[in-house]
């Protein structure tokens, strides 16, 4: 792993954040599924060392309590993924429960729609309500795994979003989502992606709270240390911008709601 000065600095800050994974679980990522396994089972115990109440991984469309789960109002948001994964038995990362990163990816089967916007609109709302009653004071560090097929409308909730921060005269770092797009090159996809990243924040007149990166490799060709690199380069492109803003000589945890 890189022991740059830099890639170390940016580790640190991830302190100040409440990083949460997003993993599309569509049918779009069943070739890409083993990949996202493998790097999850080395990003996760990194980012869960540097995230005072641990890491949360939620997927589009799993939840930890099957069908019920997905009932609306039966379980909250925060609840309807694996939070506060940040357990140690050696160097292993184990969740509330005892359960391995890799053996949560070992149950799923990617199939159905990527209702991504549904579901980061869930997550993002549940936040800035959070944060707007003052129960949450850590930055947001949403990183998204997935294709890059959505079957709904992704801009919204991110703009939804990027507006309540506003009107809430929230920090610049506020929130920041990343998302990372696994796959061969594809147009479509790409040109997506790009939109979200550079155009969207201008269209809608918002903060821009949102970084693309996309992995063009094909199955092992990137390695899972590369992987590492290129999803922490992504959230450090916004940790970096905001250094000044997060008082790193401050050892005080940031509030953070359960």
């Amino acid at each position: 792993m890189a022991d740059s000065s830099e890639y170390d600095k940016a580790l640190e800050q991830l302190r100040c954040f409440d990083t949460m994974f997003l993993v599309d679980d569509s049918a779009h990522m069943e070739p890409y599924w083993e990949d996202v396994k493998n790097l999850m089972e080395m990003v996760a115990p990194i980012c869960a060392k540097h995230d005072p109440d641990g890491i949360d991984l939620y997927f589009v469309n799993h939840r930890p309590g099957g069908l019920l789960a997905k009932v609306p109002g039966f379980q909250s948001i925060r609840k309807s993924g694996y939070p506060h994964i940040g357990g140690f038995v050696g160097n292993m990362l184990l969740t509330s429960k005892g359960k391995q990163i890799g053996a949560i990816f070992d149950e799923i089967k990617p199939s159905g729609k990527c209702n991504m916007g549904a579901r980061i609109g869930g997550l993002l709302k549940w936040y800035c309500e959070k944060f707007q009653a003052g129960e949450e004071r850590a930055a947001l560090n949403l990183v998204v795994l997935t294709a890059g097929e959505f079957d709904d409308d992704i801009k919204k909730p991110l703009i939804t979003a990027a507006r309540t921060l506003d009107e809430a005269k929230a920090p610049s770092h506020q929130a920041g989502v990343q998302l990372f797009r696994l796959g061969a090159p594809h147009i479509e996809r790409q040109n997506t992606l790009k939109h979200l990243d550079d155009e969207l924040h201008k269209e809608a007149g918002t903060r821009d709270i949102v970084d693309t990166v996309s992995w063009n490799g094909h199955g092992l060709e990137m390695s899972n240390e590369q992987l590492l690199k290129v999803v922490l380069g992504a959230v450090s492109k916004k940790v970096d911008m905001r250094a000044s803003e997060l008082h790193l000589d401050n050892s005080t945890a940031a509030l953070r709601a359960e």
